[in-house]
């Protein structure tokens, strides 16, 4: 596969998310989001299509995005989110949620350097898996699995820059 089409498919998965370049930054859903943000987005894609994730890497995903994905064109002519989308998307927002303090180590889960309880964070994994099915029109049966979402996270939190 070449760059172009590897490129296109990654920002093709970012766009599934609800991300969008507004006229200042960045949104998701209509609503503001850092830029940081869309970095980890582009980060975890490229990483999804084994493509590694090089500064040049990223920067040219960012550009396509900008370019084939502004607010102002309708939601409805984006890609249809796919089930690694949709956990994908709900793994960035359980980083999110945790201010980027979630850490994961030998004892197990940290939240702002304390013991989460992996029941707690496996509830906070399904209600973002399942508002982030309603973000895009769907009913909580189409909500991806917990599973797969708290798989995705540790993928983030592993690969995760400390902020």
């Amino acid at each position: 596969m070449n760059a172009d089409t590897q490129t296109t498919n990654v920002v093709d998965t970012i766009a599934a998310t609800g991300i969008r370049k507004a006229r200042q930054g960045w949104s998701q859903h209509g609503k503001a989001v850092h830029a940081l943000d869309v970095q980890d987005a582009v980060v975890f894609a490229l990483k999804a299509h084994q493509v590694r994730p090089t500064v040049k890497a990223v920067e040219s995903v960012k550009r396509e995005l900008a370019a084939a994905w502004p607010e102002s064109v309708p939601a409805d002519l984006a890609p249809a989110p796919t089930s690694a989308s949709l956990s994908m998307e709900a793994a960035l927002m359980v980083w999110r949620f945790s201010m980027y303090t979630l850490r994961r180590d030998a004892s197990g889960w940290l939240l702002d350097g304390r013991p989460l309880q992996f029941t707690q964070l496996r509830k906070l994994a399904s209600g973002w898996a399942v508002a982030v099915a309603a973000a895009h029109g769907l009913d909580a049966e189409y909500a991806p699995d917990a599973r797969k979402v708290l798989a995705d996270l540790r993928t983030l939190v592993r690969d995760a820059v400390p902020r």
